[in-house]
């Protein structure tokens, strides 16, 4: 007979040190609500709506938004790692550094949402432009300052440091969740035909996924202080808004790249207030917050490589004006920052095989080992000759 102990060590024990670190305990969430999505995740598996704004999405669902926001963050930084040789090794002032800087910023920006009524085709244009532009100078007074490279460099540092850490303590969560799991599984082998020790490994199986979540998380790690991350963001990108529309900023810009005003007229929507009052990111959104994310980053990163990136392979930096030139004012798509990518359909499979497979997993085993008669599972009773007749 399995002790109530260690029913207790085989799978909730380890798993509370997964809920500990669980993503949606730590953001700019108020408590309630980051009880009711952790339970909503735990318990059921579907959209359960409680009594809030906020829904909350189905296991499948976050961890295909946290898989997408990974392969974009890796798409980023496989651009930075291009933009130079192979041997080369950029400083600080190099234009691989204000490169690295712009895409890491890009990256930051993908795990927060947009105003839904956003106009996406103008959206983008201005988002290449602020991470992109070395040419366009903001409105603050002494000649530092105003250069969007110099704003780009204390933004991305700003941000670094408000990376959250915490991925040893992660890593020793899933050390002795494996460890128990290991145990479960020894123990369900060494003492057959006890069902509650199926029915204890099966518990164990069907969240699984959990830790898969946990450890992905920590590619799509949440900032420290989000509000104030996306206040900070906001603000970048409302300099650069203001600095498009004050003409004499505007001629500058325009004259440094041989432009025309025709080529800017798209920024007669950047005058709307309803838009950009409160800022152009509304929320944070990343590790499966909110439904439906889809980010801003994959839109400029395909525009990007498509503009010039492809065409030039590694070191496509080395002409770094031309680079820049091509990719700021390259053609945007109709759907914008809006684009859905079908490739996003991989990360959606992978989910349905993580979290499906250790459910369906989990309700087999416990299924099987439910009628002591009939059960083919491992705790199957095993029967005597005579009692097989």
């Amino acid at each position: 007979m399995v002790k109530g102990s260690d029913s207790l060590f085989i799978t909730p024990v380890p798993l509370q040190r997964f809920l500990v670190q669980f993503p949606l305990l730590f953001g700019p969430r108020k408590a309630d609500f980051k009880v009711r999505q952790v339970l909503g995740y735990i318990m059921g598996f579907g959209k359960v709506v409680w009594k809030t704004d906020y829904p909350f999405e189905h296991p499948i669902a976050s961890l295909s938004y946290v898989l997408w926001n990974i392969k974009v963050t890796g798409k980023c930084a496989l651009m930075a790692d291009m933009a130079i040789g192979l041997d080369e090794y950029g400083d600080e002032r190099s234009d691989f550094a204000h490169t690295r800087d712009a895409l890491y910023i890009l990256s930051v920006m993908n795990q927060f949402s947009i105003k839904r009524r956003m106009p996406v085709k103008e959206g983008e244009k201005l988002l290449r432009i602020a991470l992109l532009s070395r040419a366009l100078l903001v409105q603050p007074t002494d000649s530092v300052t105003r250069s969007l490279v110099y704003r780009r460099k204390r933004l991305a540092r700003s941000l670094r440091e408000r990376r959250k850490k915490g991925i040893v303590p992660v890593f020793i969560s899933l050390g002795w969740f494996l460890f128990a799991l290991s145990l479960s599984i020894a123990d369900a082998f060494g003492q057959l035909g006890d069902n509650q020790t199926a029915h204890d490994l099966a518990l164990g199986l069907l969240l699984a996924w959990l830790p898969i979540f946990v450890i992905a998380t920590i590619v799509d790690r949440n900032p420290i202080g989000a509000d104030s991350v996306r206040r900070k963001l906001n603000e970048f990108v409302e300099d650069v808004r203001k600095a498009l529309l004050e003409p004499d900023l505007r001629k500058a810009f325009l004259d440094h790249y041989g432009r025309q005003e025709a080529d800017l007229v798209w920024t007669r929507h950047l005058e709307d207030l309803d838009f950009y009052s409160s800022g152009f990111f509304s929320q944070f959104s990343g590790q499966g917050r909110v439904g439906w994310h889809y980010g801003v980053a994959h839109s400029i990163t395909a525009s990007m490589e498509s503009a010039y990136i492809a065409a030039h392979g590694r070191n496509w930096l080395r002409v770094s004006w031309e680079a820049e030139n091509s990719m700021i004012w390259a053609p945007v798509n109709d759907q914008g920052l809006g684009w859905f990518d079908f490739r996003m359909l991989w990360q959606i499979v992978s989910s349905i095989v993580v979290v499906g497979g250790t459910v369906f997993g989990a309700f087999i085993l416990s299924c099987k080992s439910s009628d002591p008669l009939h059960s083919i599972g491992i705790g199957a009773p095993m029967q005597t000759p005579r009692e097989s007749l």
